[in-house]
This record gives structure tokens, C-alpha cells and sequence, in this order.
């Protein structure tokens, strides 16, 4: 699954041209893809993070000076990998359409490469959920039981540089997303008893985004 995103995420980033959005120049418009270290917080004895892809688009108006405002909606998978007691693991997966709303500055350092920093706020709506086995873990593909809630919220900060190439801006950033609620809800009946969902799980990322189009 997590490469079947990605696959289809790359396409649409190749596929981008840069230019200005609603034909106005305070207006930008971007795609974007990234890779994503996901782990779930407070630390489980067996738990542990795993890489995923995410991707989307994004808005940004410029306010004043070298401030804009950033509005973006991203397919972004989250997560957490448990390792059973005698070897194997489970991936306990899901996705989330993703609406950060963020504060962006950027500074030019000469030539054509400039640096920024960002931060801000998301909400995001789970869509889709499932369960990867690994190992030596009997367990189904889809086990019926839901392990994460419909709505996470989180607090976001990072920063990057961008670099013009053949009148082309590439901007490359690193954030950090640290989920606030917990995301775990409650099962009755844990399906892969030696590698059990935990009972408090709050979101928590590295994100490396590559932006086209700004």
C-alpha cells in the first residue's frame, strides 16, 4: 500500500508546473510529496517507527514583507510497528486526509536559494485503516477492528531551503509533527494478542517534503 501512494503521489509531483494561482501573484499554488518517519508516543516496550509516503497540495498567500500564509491538504499515513514477544511484528496503519494551516517566512541568502521556517496548526480525518503482518505473527490483512480514532489534531514546526532551477523553485523541508490527542481507541478484544495495539498512542513525525510549483 505505502508504495502504491507513493508511485501515485511522484506522478502527480513530475506532473507539476509552476505558475501563479487564481492569476494572481500574492497567490501560489504547489504539489508536494514527502517521506515520513511515523512512531506513536509514549515509547511501547516492543514499538517502534516505520517510513511511509504522504502528498498533496498546497496554497500559500503572501501577507506582508517576507510572512504568507500556508494552507495545505495532504494524504499522510500514520502509525506504529509492534513487535510480538517471539519475533514477527504488526504495521498498525492508517491514513489521514490532513489540513495544516500554517505561518511561512522565507529570507533570500544570495543567488537563487532562500531559506524559511514554518509553523502552525492541522486536523485530520482518518479514511482508510489497516494491518500489515510481519514475521512469524499469524494475523489477517484486515482484522475488522478499528485501532485508531476518526479525527487527530497536532502542532507543526520546521524549516528548509529553496532553490531555483531552470526557472524552476524547488523547496525542500523538514518538519516536525507531534500529534495532541490520543489517537488510540478503545478495543474490547485485542485481534494480535502478542503484538497489541497500544492504549495510549499520540501521533508524533519527521516529514521530508519536496515542493513544486512555489
Amino acid at each position: 500500500m505505502r508504495t502504491r501512494v507513493a508511485v501515485v503521489l511522484l506522478a502527480g509531483l513530475l506532473g507539476a508546473v509552476s505558475h501563479d494561482a487564481l492569476g494572481q501573484s500574492n497567490y501560489r499554488f504547489g504539489l508536494t510529496i514527502g517521506g515520513t518517519w511515523v512512531a506513536t508516543a509514549p515509547p511501547q516496550g516492543r514499538s517502534s517507527g516505520y517510513i511511509s509516503f504522504q502528498g498533496g497540495a498546497l496554497l500559500r498567500r503572501r501577507l506582508l514583507g517576507p510572512l504568507s500564509a500556508q494552507a495545505e491538504l495532504s494524504l499522510v499515513q500514520r502509525g506504529v510497528e509492534i513487535s510480538g514477544p517471539d519475533g514477527g511484528s504488526i504495521q498498525y496503519g492508517a491514513g489521514y486526509l490532513q489540513l495544516p494551516l500554517l505561518a511561512y517566512v522565507e529570507a533570500p541568502v544570495g543567488g537563487s536559494v532562500a531559506v524559511h521556517a514554518e509553523a502552525g496548526g492541522y486536523a485530520a480525518l482518518k479514511i482508510f485503516e489497516r494491518q500489515t503482518p510481519g514475521g512469524d505473527v499469524n494475523a489477517s490483512f484486515d482484522s475488522g477492528t478499528s485501532f485508531f480514532r476518526r479525527v487527530d489534531t497536532g502542532v507543526v514546526a520546521g524549516g528548509g531551503a529553496t532553490v531555483t532551477v531552470a526557472q524552476q523553485r524547488l523547496n525542500l523541508t523538514l518538519r516536525r509533527e507531534w500529534g495532541v490527542p490520543d489517537v488510540a481507541q478503545a478495543v474490547g478484544t485485542q485481534p494480535f494478542a502478542e503484538a497489541p495495539f497500544p492504549d495510549d498512542a499520540k501521533i508524533r513525525a519527521w516529514v521530508l517534503v519536496l515542493r513544486v510549483g512555489l
